[in-house]
């Protein structure tokens, strides 16, 4: 690889990894480790659980660390943040729908950190097809 195509891989897989990362700790810290009041109420007042909301968020940390693997794998790279970028989407409706007023004063960075999300989403989105999956040499 010549340096410019090295500079986008190592670009590629910085934000790829980062956006990972985050999907991985939101599924498992604030999901399953240490699951706040305001997680269960968002969950809660949604509407959108089964079989009740502190199960739900369980379930919801696992899809979630899921989601993180696939993306920190670089495995169907597009479709993959295409879908982390879309369940975020539908995840931040009901966040803020919910619980406007704690979700924007989250300390876990809330709307500001999925701002970073998307934007770490484009750059994998747009090097995807021109830069490879994996390292060559």
């Amino acid at each position: 690889m010549n340096e410019h195509h090295t500079l986008l891989y190592q670009l590629k897989i910085t934000c790829r990894w980062a956006l990972g990362l985050v999907w991985i700790w939101e599924g498992l810290v604030p999901k399953m480790l240490m699951p706040t009041t305001m997680q269960t109420r968002v969950v809660e007042n949604s509407g959108l659980y089964w079989p009740d909301p502190a199960s739900w968020l369980i379930i919801l940390g696992i899809g979630m660390i899921a989601m993180g693997l696939l993306l920190c794998s670089g495995f169907l790279e597009r479709l993959t943040v295409l879908t982390a970028s879309v369940t975020m989407s539908i995840l931040i409706v009901l966040v803020i729908s919910n619980n406007f007023y704690d979700s924007v004063g989250d300390m876990h960075g809330g709307l500001a950190k999925d701002a970073c999300l998307y934007a770490c989403a484009w750059v994998v989105w747009k090097l995807a097809p021109h830069v490879p999956h994996k390292a060559t040499k």
